[in-house]
């Protein structure tokens, strides 16, 4: 996986700032405040640059918390189509639109965080290929041949299956994780890495990127999806209202 040029100083204390706003289970008893405010994982280090209090924490997480519109526009059948036409557009394919956004569902995870993942780690690329010192990254979600020794050259290409496991992974990292950026970066450096506050510099440049365009891809959801629909159903109750006044 080729790294760009990373975010400025500023820009990768604000996601140390970020990951600090989840409590490692770790070495607390289960009794804690902090185990109560959020069962999460984040490295010593991280924790330590924090001047949180533990009901910060909680306050915190409940502002940032925000309504999914693709979630929700999914499965509605009157706009499931619209839904998967956008995410068609934007991967190029509709194949690997579908099977994000009904692995999604099936998991609970975010779509524009998997689709931000995903193009991040393959640019949507089911036959994405890249060649560590130790095992081979491949397909969609660029599964690693050491994580998944069981599967074929075939199953690693098949845009179902890769996405289906992608996805399942993906959740597997949120729900050790607790929050979007450790879930990235036990996802991109591994758990065991992560665990020993080991993650590299280039992981945080990965998390900023993803979380950047999961961001402008929300956005841009909200603006080509949501905002016309709700004015087409607008206008479609204007002129219901009118012809039911004459």
């Amino acid at each position: 996986m080729e790294y760009r040029q990373g975010p400025s100083i500023s820009i990768s204390f604000l996601i140390l700032s970020i990951l600090v706003l989840v409590l490692s289970t770790f070495g607390s008893s289960p009794d804690s405040p902090e185990v109560i405010v959020m069962n999460s994982y984040v490295p010593f280090e991280f924790r330590a640059m924090s001047g949180l209090e533990a009901s910060d924490f909680k306050t915190a997480f409940e502002d940032s918390a925000r309504s999914d519109h693709i979630v929700a526009f999914f499965q509605n059948p009157d706009t499931r189509p619209l839904t998967l036409a956008f995410f068609e557009k934007l991967t190029g394919d509709y194949g690997i639109a579908s099977a994000i956004l009904e692995a999604c569902a099936e998991r609970d995870v975010p779509p524009a965080l998997a689709f931000a993942l995903a193009y991040e780690e393959s640019g949507f690329d089911p036959k994405a290929f890249n060649r560590n010192p130790s095992s081979i990254d491949r397909g969609v979600f660029q599964l690693n041949s050491s994580s998944f020794p069981d599967l074929s050259i075939t199953d690693f290409y098949d845009v179902g299956t890769n996405v289906r496991l992608g996805v399942a992974h993906l959740a597997f990292c949120l729900k050790q994780g607790g929050n979007d950026v450790a879930a990235l970066a036990v996802y991109n450096a591994g758990l065991g890495r992560v665990s020993k506050g080991g993650t590299p510099r280039r992981t945080l440049d990965y998390i900023y990127k993803i979380t950047g365009n999961r961001e402008r891809l929300e956005a841009l959801f909200e603006a080509q999806v949501v905002a016309r629909h709700s004015d087409s159903a607008s206008l479609a109750q204007a002129q219901a209202d009118s012809f039911g006044a004459n």
